[in-house]
C-alpha cells in the first residue's frame, strides 16, 4: 500500500513537468513582447503631442518701423512686406496672418504674431495709408496709432549637427485644404481606420510575398508616425508587427486630431539646401516662403505629393516630377470628392511656385557668430544649436543688405582698377552702428564666409593708421589747443633712450606752419606728432581706452600716428563716441533672448553711455573732420554723392598694408576697413579704397530728408581769425575765417601780423577786445591808425 503511494506521488511532478515549461515559455515570451513593445511606447506617452525639444535657435533682426509722418524706409513698403514673406491677396479674399491688401493708397496688413523685448506683439490688423511714400494715417485694429512694427527678420538658424529645420504648427493653424491634401495622398480612410488599415496591409504583404522580402509599406500615417518618430528604417516583419501594435495603440490613446497634429510635424519634407525639412511648418517655409496657414490649394497639394518620395519630389532639383505628383494629388481629391472640380481646375493651371533659393541656415553669418558670443557673455547661453532660443537683435535687414553690397561692389571694383586678385583675396569688414545707444545696425567680417569664417570686425587686429589721428586731436583740444592753434610742420628728430623717431608726411612735403585744423584735414604726420608729444603720450593712451580702444597701447611716439593694432569693432567705437557728442556707447547686437519655452532670461542689461571726453571738445573734433570731407583727404565723398554734412577720416598705414574709412553723423557711425589677412602691401589708400565702399552704402541708408546736423553744444564759441597767426582777425587781414573755440581757449590778442581795426565778431562771442588787450598795444595800435592804419 504504501509502495503504490510512493509511485503516485513520484509520477505527478512528471505529468506537469512539460505544462509548466510551456507556461515559463509563455510567461517569458509575454515579458518579452511586453517589453518589446512597452519600451517604445513608453516613449510615444512621454513625447507625444509636445512640442520638439530639438529645435534650432533662432536670430531675428530689427522690426521694421512705420512712423505716422515719416517715408517707409527699407526700400519701400511692398519690398518691407516680400522680404516678410507677406503675401498680397486680391479683394474678396480672405486676410489671414501674413497677408495683405492694396486698395488705392490704403493697405491693410494682418501682422503674424512675433516677438519684442517687451513681449509678443501683432496678430491683428494694420492699416496705413501713404501719399508718396510717406505714412499719412496708422490704425491697428482701427484704433489711431502713431507707430507701428513689422515682424523681424530671420537672420539666422543655429542647427544641430544633423541640420534640421523645424516649425511646430498647432492643426487649428492648418487650412482645411492641406489636410485634405495629405489625406488624399497618404492615407484616405484615415479616419475610419483603428491605426493600421487590412485592406492596405494585405495588398502590401501579396507585393512583399511576390518579392520575398519587404518591398512595400501598406502604412497609415499612424504607422509612418510610429516609425519616424520611435522605431528603425529596417524593412523586416519584426518592424512591421511592432509598428503595427504601437499603432494600434497610438489609436486607442490618441484622437485622430492629436495623430494627424503629431505626424505633420514629425514627417520628413525633404531637404532644401544642407538643411532637413522636419515637418510641414519647415516645409511651407523652405519651398514657399509662407506659414502653412497661407498655402493655396495648389501648393498644399504639392506638399502632399512630395511625402511620397521627398527627393523624388523635389522642387528644386525635380521640379517636372514633382508638378506631375502635385497634379495626381488634385486627381484623387478630386476622386474623393473632397474638393469642388472648378477649384481642382484652378490649381491644375497654377505654377508650381516654389522658391528657387534653398534655405539658407545663416543670412548674416558673421554677425550670428559674434551673436553667438554675446549670448554667452550677456545672457549666459551656452549651447544655441537646436537649444530652441529666440534672439532679438538690433540688425537692420535693408542696413545689412546695403552694407554686403557695398563690399561686394567695392572689392570688385578695386580688383578690377588696382589689385589684381590673389590667394589670400582683398578683404573688407563693415561696422555701421547708431551712436547713440551702441546698436549694431550692419555687419560685415568678410567677402566669403563659405571661404573663411574670421570675423575681422572683431577678430583682426591691424594698425589704425591715420585712422587714429582724431583721437590725438581729441586729447590736444581738451588740454587747450584749439583748430585755430598753429603748429610746425617741419622736420624734427626725436630721441629717447639712445632711440631716434623721425616722422615724415606721406607726400614727402613740408608746409611750414599750419593750424591743427589743416593737419588733421590734410591728415599731416609731422604736426601730428608734434602734437602727441606737446599733449603726453600717457594722455592718449588713456583718452583712447575711455572711448573704447580695448587692445594694448603703448605710449610710444609713433602712437600719434596710429602705430597700433586694434580691432575694426574698436575703432567704430571711438567714432560713436564723437558722434554721441563724447559719450561712449556699448556696442551690442541683442536686445533680448528667450529660451523654448517662451521664458525671458535676464541677462545683463547694455550699460548707459559713459562720458569720455567732454561735448565741446567732441564737437570741435567734429568739426574739423566735417572739413575731411570738404576739403580734405576725403573730399572725393562729395563726388560719390556724399551732400550731407557728415565728419570722417581716411586712414592708411604704413606700405599700404591697411585701408581705413571712418563717417559718422549724429544717427549712425560707420567704419571700413580693406586689406590682406596676410598683411600683403596693397597700392591702396583710405580714400581710394575704403571710402567708396562708406559712400556707397551711407548714401543707400540715407533717411529721408538727409542726415541730421549735430547740435553745438554749450562751451563752443565762433570767432573771426586770421588763419596765418590764429589770432582775431583785423580788418586788414588778408584772409579772415570763422572758427571754432572753447571758450577757455578763446584767442586774446588780435592778429600781430597785420594793420586795422579788429573786425565785428560774431554775437556769441562776448568779447571786448579792446577790454582784453594790453594797453600799450591798444594805445600802438591807435597811433598807427592815425598813420594810416584802419
Amino acid at each position: 500500500m504504501s509502495r503504490r503511494r510512493r509511485r503516485k506521488t513520484t509520477k505527478r511532478p512528471t505529468r506537469r513537468r512539460p505544462l509548466r515549461r510551456v507556461l515559463v515559455v509563455l510567461l517569458l515570451l509575454a515579458i518579452g513582447a511586453g517589453g518589446w513593445l512597452a519600451w517604445p511606447f513608453w516613449q510615444l506617452v512621454q513625447q507625444f503631442g509636445s512640442v520638439p525639444t530639438r529645435q534650432p535657435s533662432r536670430l531675428y533682426g530689427r522690426p521694421a518701423e512705420l512712423r505716422v509722418g515719416a517715408a517707409v524706409g527699407g526700400g519701400g513698403l511692398e519690398e518691407l512686406l516680400a522680404e516678410r514673406h507677406y503675401v498680397p491677396v486680391a479683394a474678396g479674399e480672405p486676410l489671414v496672418a501674413g497677408t495683405f491688401r492694396r486698395d488705392g493708397d490704403a493697405v491693410t496688413i494682418a501682422r503674424r504674431r512675433f516677438p519684442t523685448g517687451n513681449g509678443v506683439a501683432g496678430g491683428d490688423r494694420l492699416r496705413l495709408r501713404l501719399a508718396g511714400g510717406v505714412v499719412r494715417q496708422l490704425t491697428i485694429d482701427e484704433r489711431p496709432s502713431s507707430t507701428a512694427y513689422l515682424d523681424p527678420p530671420l537672420l539666422a538658424s543655429y542647427y544641430g549637427d544633423d541640420l534640421q529645420e523645424r516649425r511646430p504648427v498647432a492643426i487649428d493653424e492648418l487650412p482645411e485644404d492641406l489636410i485634405y491634401a495629405v489625406l488624399a495622398a497618404e492615407d484616405a480612410a484615415f479616419l475610419d481606420h483603428p491605426g493600421i488599415s487590412l485592406s492596405g496591409a494585405l495588398r502590401a504583404a501579396w507585393v512583399n510575398l511576390r518579392a520575398g522580402g519587404v518591398r512595400q509599406g501598406g502604412s497609415t500615417l499612424t504607422q509612418q508616425l510610429v516609425k519616424n518618430r520611435y522605431l528603425t528604417h529596417q524593412r523586416t516583419w519584426a518592424r512591421k508587427l511592432r509598428e503595427a501594435v504601437l499603432a494600434l495603440m497610438i489609436d486607442y490613446r490618441y484622437s485622430k486630431r492629436e495623430i494627424l497634429e503629431a505626424y505633420l510635424n514629425e514627417i520628413y519634407w525633404g531637404r532644401s539646401g544642407s538643411v532637413d525639412l522636419m515637418g510641414v511648418g519647415a516645409a511651407a517655409w523652405a519651398w514657399f516662403g509662407k506659414a502653412p496657414a497661407q498655402l493655396t490649394l495648389a501648393e498644399a497639394a504639392t506638399l502632399a505629393g512630395m511625402i511620397q518620395s521627398p527627393g523624388s519630389y523635389s522642387p528644386l532639383h525635380h521640379p517636372q516630377a514633382t508638378l506631375a505628383r502635385r497634379d495626381q494629388v488634385l486627381e484623387r481629391l478630386g476622386e474623393l470628392g473632397w474638393i469642388p472640380e472648378q477649384r481642382l481646375a484652378a490649381a491644375r493651371r497654377a505654377p508650381l511656385g516654389t522658391l528657387d533659393q534653398p534655405l539658407v541656415a545663416r543670412r548674416t553669418p558673421f554677425f550670428a557668430d559674434a551673436m553667438m558670443v554675446e549670448a554667452q557673455a550677456r545672457f549666459g547661453v551656452g549651447e544655441l544649436r537646436d537649444a530652441g532660443y529666440v534672439l532679438l537683435s538690433t540688425l537692420d535687414a535693408f542696413d545689412q543688405a546695403q552694407a554686403e553690397k557695398a563690399v561686394a561692389w567695392g572689392l570688385e571694383r578695386l580688383e578690377e582698377r588696382w589689385e589684381k586678385p590673389r590667394e589670400p583675396p582683398l578683404e573688407a569688414a563693415l561696422i555701421s552702428v547708431d551712436p547713440r545707444d551702441g546698436a549694431i545696425l550692419a555687419y560685415v567680417g568678410g567677402r566669403d564666409y563659405g571661404r573663411s569664417q574670421f570675423d575681422r570686425v572683431r577678430q583682426a587686429r591691424r594698425q589704425a593708421g591715420s585712422a587714429w589721428k582724431p583721437i590725438v586731436y581729441a586729447a590736444a583740444y581738451a588740454a587747450g589747443l584749439a583748430p585755430a592753434t598753429p603748429v610746425e610742420d617741419a622736420p624734427f628728430v626725436y630721441e629717447r633712450d639712445g632711440q631716434r623717431w623721425q616722422p615724415q608726411n606721406s607726400d614727402g612735403r613740408y608746409r611750414g606752419w599750419v593750424t591743427t585744423r589743416v593737419a588733421l584735414e590734410e591728415s599731416l604726420n609731422v604736426p601730428t606728432a608734434r602734437i602727441g608729444l606737446r599733449v603726453g603720450l600717457y594722455g592718449i593712451v588713456d583718452l583712447a581706452h575711455r572711448m573704447g580702444i580695448a587692445s594694448e597701447v603703448k605710449p610710444v611716439p609713433a602712437l600719434s600716428l596710429g602705430a597700433m593694432a586694434v580691432t575694426p569693432r574698436e575703432l567704430a567705437t571711438a567714432y560713436a563716441t564723437l558722434a554721441n557728442g563724447g559719450r561712449r556707447p556699448a556696442l551690442h547686437g541683442l536686445v533680448a533672448v528667450f529660451d523654448r519655452h517662451g521664458k525671458k532670461l535676464p541677462g545683463t542689461p547694455v550699460p548707459e553711455p559713459q562720458e569720455a571726453l567732454r561735448a565741446d571738445v567732441a564737437y570741435l573734433v567734429t568739426h574739423v573732420l566735417q572739413g575731411v570731407l570738404d576739403a580734405g583727404t576725403a573730399k572725393s565723398a562729395r563726388a560719390q554723392g556724399i551732400v550731407d554734412r557728415l565728419a570722417g577720416k581716411t586712414g592708411t598705414t604704413n606700405d599700404r598694408r591697411d585701408s581705413w574709412f571712418a563717417g559718422y553723423a549724429p544717427i549712425r557711425a560707420t567704419l571700413v576697413w580693406v586689406g590682406y589677412d596676410d598683411n600683403a602691401t596693397t597700392r591702396l589708400s583710405g580714400a581710394r579704397a575704403a571710402l567708396p565702399i562708406w559712400s556707397r552704402f551711407t548714401r543707400a541708408v540715407r533717411p529721408a530728408g538727409g542726415y541730421p546736423d549735430f547740435p553745438v553744444p554749450d562751451g563752443v564759441l565762433r570767432a573771426l581769425i586770421d588763419p596765418e597767426t590764429g589770432q582775431l582777425a583785423r580788418t586788414r587781414c588778408p584772409r579772415i575765417v570763422t572758427e571754432l573755440f572753447l571758450r577757455d581757449s578763446l584767442p586774446a590778442t588780435l592778429c600781430p601780423r597785420h594793420r586795422g581795426r579788429p573786425v565785428v565778431q560774431p554775437a556769441d562771442l562776448g568779447l571786448d577786445v579792446e577790454r582784453k588787450r594790453n594797453p600799450f598795444r591798444r594805445w600802438l595800435d591807435r597811433i598807427r591808425g592815425r598813420r594810416g592804419g584802419g
